[in-house]
């Protein structure tokens, strides 16, 4: 922080400083050539007696013309508040630019020594315009003898008669700048304060703070290195400011909590997988052993064998479910691509529920299909849409009285939905969310066999495809899920061409 506010007052300064001078400079000079623009009529109107003045200063001045001209310079001087005024001209007629004297000279001699007028030079190369006979005039700024001055440098001609040229002559003017030197000091001398007050505040308020953020920084380095080594089950200390520093501990909070929330998830796994399988697996290696003593027998009681097959098929099918299952959330973690392509969701739901006609037959649990808005078409992955339905079917069958009715419901309007509708004892709603969670399972299904993940499956797979999977509140003897799809366009079909 100490670094970056003296690199950003240092670029301030020159940023600002060194245009500053510059501008009040140029705004000094600008002023100047607002006021100095012509030669004043006092000097003008002097033209013989400058030409005489002229032709005597090889020598001596004439002391009438050169008191005129000295009240001249007075008023103007006094007018423009100008530290010298000077009147320069060419010793020799022929005009040509050798060199040239002070025909009348400033009161400040220390200044007109130290004067090297080079503008004045340039001022006597000055060209006349073609058009209008006029000389520019020379607006500078200038050094003499340490000190920044407004400089102008006015040509201007004279006719006298006898000569045999024109007489030129340049007026100079110079401008002390120390107005704009002390003001550009002032301005330096107010930065650095200024700039010594914020790094001092910078070094009060940034090492407390600075301090402080390390402090929560460490305090945050040991809780993750406890999480690496303990587990999850550290405890994360709060740190409600809102600042980085804040939000990256509650972010680290919530990562724990989740890391609860797994360790929870996966300890409930292996409680129920454990207790799921051990059970079946028990079985199975029971009945096997039971009709391995019987065929070892030679006395084989038929019955009895086949049911000990019908019960070994129904703990394999529980064993295949949990297969299935697993196989289902690990290619859901592994984010394996669904397809994305029309589904019609009557017939896909008709091939399903004749999947199950042979156990709701048994429990005389009537399925009803309704249909009857026609073809309803939906967008999504045929596979994971027809694993949604069984899963909802399971449910409902598992969960319904014998004699009791399952119903499918298709419909149409913002999201192609199918809903499946129970007569079983329905969700509490302190359940409605909990049962959408892995390895969760509601009050309702004790004593059902199941590991609670279909739901969670089932929701999983509706938004990979961009839809919904929820507990309706519609009325429903039971419980009503509803899964919603975006619709999809019916393919275009070919026609099939007849013999």
């Amino acid at each position: 922080m100490l670094v970056t506010a003296v690199v950003a007052l240092a670029v301030a300064a020159g940023v600002l400083l060194g245009p500053l001078e510059n501008l009040l400079r140029n705004a000094e000079k600008n002023a100047l050539e607002q006021q100095v623009t012509v030669v004043p009529p006092s000097i003008r109107r002097e033209d013989p007696t400058l030409a005489r003045l002229y032709e005597l200063s090889q020598h001596a001045y004439s002391g009438s013309v050169y008191s005129a001209l000295l009240a001249a310079e007075a008023h103007l001087g006094s007018r423009l508040h100008a530290d010298e005024v000077a009147l320069l001209g060419y010793p020799d007629r022929a005009g040509y630019p050798t060199h040239w004297v002070v025909v009348w000279p400033s009161p400040d001699k220390d200044l007109v020594h130290g004067d090297h007028v080079d503008d004045a030079a340039a001022a006597f190369r000055e060209r006349p315009n073609t058009r209008t006979g006029a000389l520019k005039p020379i607006y500078s700024v200038g050094s003499i003898n340490g000190g920044q001055y407004a400089r102008a440098a006015l040509p201007f001609f004279t006719r006298p008669s006898g000569f045999l040229h024109p007489m030129r002559w340049v007026l100079l003017v110079r401008k002390s700048l120390v107005g704009v030197n002390s003001a550009v000091s002032t301005v330096r001398t107010a930065f650095l304060v200024a700039a010594l007050v914020a790094l001092a505040l910078t070094l009060i308020l940034g090492i407390p703070l600075s301090g402080r953020i390390v402090r929560r920084l460490r305090v945050l380095r040991h809780t993750a290195l406890r999480l690496a080594h303990e587990g999850p089950m550290v405890d994360v200390p709060a740190d409600n400011s809102r600042d980085e520093v804040g939000d990256l501990a509650r972010t680290f909070a919530l990562m724990q909590h989740q890391l609860l929330q797994q360790e929870e998830a996966r300890r409930a796994f292996v409680a129920t997988a454990s207790h799921e399988l051990r059970t079946p697996l028990a079985t199975l290696d029971g009945m096997l052993e039971l009709l391995d003593e019987d065929l070892r027998s030679g006395h084989v009681d038929l019955d009895d064998a086949q049911d000990l097959i019908d019960r070994a098929r129904s703990q394999s099918r529980r064993l295949g479910r949990l297969a299935a299952d697993l196989l289902d959330l690990s290619r859901i973690d592994a984010q394996v691509d669904l397809r994305s392509e029309p589904v019609e969701l009557g017939e896909l739901s008709r091939a399903v529920l004749a999947e199950f006609e042979l156990g709701t037959g048994e429990r005389g649990i009537n399925t009803v299909l309704n249909d009857q808005i026609g073809p309803v078409w939906a967008l999504g992955d045929p596979g994971s849409v027809a694993r949604i339905l069984r899963i909802l079917l399971d449910n409902a069958v598992r969960l319904s009285p014998e004699g009791g009715e399952v119903s499918v419901d298709l419909q149409n309007g913002e999201a192609a939905s199918l809903s499946v509708c129970d007569q079983g004892p329905g969700v509490p709603r302190d359940e409605r969310e909990l049962i959408f969670e892995r390895f969760k399972r509601g009050r309702q299904t004790a004593g059902q066999v199941g590991f609670g993940l279909g739901l969670a499956i089932g929701r999983e797979l509706a938004a990979r495809m961009g839809g919904e999977l929820a507990l309706d509140d519609q009325d429903c003897p039971g419980a009503r899920f509803t899964l919603r799809l975006p619709i999809a366009h019916a393919p275009d079909m070919q026609p099939v061409a007849v013999s």
